[in-house]
């Protein structure tokens, strides 16, 4: 029997951007957003990948960090959606900033979805158990519950978290947007195109 091996690649790139805070007024400097593009996989029986196999995984890497980028570009542009990966936090007075709530709304179900997906699996598995003894039958509903009630807390759970940072972000009421300096990556915007 042979080995399986798994190749995984990824890129990130640094976006920098500035921002005036909210709540003290100062001016953040310039900062940092490190954007990391999906995980390349490619599976193999070698655990050397070949030059072709190789250029395959980085160029996949490639492209998935220009999706990704592409996205964040799109979103923040079109949508005054700010991901969550351009820290929101002023490097002065440490208060967070409304902008960052955006991105915590777009990212509000990954997690529930996560769970949900999950407990489908081990439901699936639950059940295809239940015809081989009636204990199945028992963990397909021990799972089913745990699941939904994981998925509910986690929902719960964010939107405490959303609920928290924008009381806190509205004490001032100003609603300052940062300065994304595209130009650091428009090479991989314009490899979209």
């Amino acid at each position: 029997m042979s080995t399986y091996y798994k190749h995984k690649r990824t890129e990130r790139v640094d976006v920098p951007y500035s921002f005036q805070c909210e709540q003290c007024g100062k001016e953040s400097g310039l900062q940092t957003a490190t954007v990391v593009g999906e995980e390349a996989i490619h599976n193999s029986y070698s655990s050397t990948l070949s030059e072709i196999d190789k250029k395959k995984l980085m160029d996949k890497a490639h492209a998935n960090l220009v999706k990704r980028i592409c996205e964040y570009h799109k979103d923040a542009s079109e949508k005054q959606i700010i991901s969550t990966d351009f820290h929101d936090k002023c490097p002065h007075c440490g208060q967070p900033q409304s902008w960052g709530v955006s991105g915590m709304k777009k990212k509000v179900f990954n997690t529930p979805i996560a769970f949900l997906v999950i407990g489908a699996l081990g439901c699936i598995v639950c059940y295809l158990g239940y015809y081989l003894d009636e204990v199945g039958i028992a963990l397909f509903y021990g799972v089913a519950g745990l699941t939904v009630a994981a998925a509910l807390a986690s929902l719960l759970w964010n939107l405490i978290k959303i609920s928290i940072k924008v009381k806190k972000t509205s004490a001032s009421g100003k609603q300052n947007m940062p300065v994304i300096h595209w130009e650091a990556v428009q090479q991989l915007l314009d490899e979209k195109r």
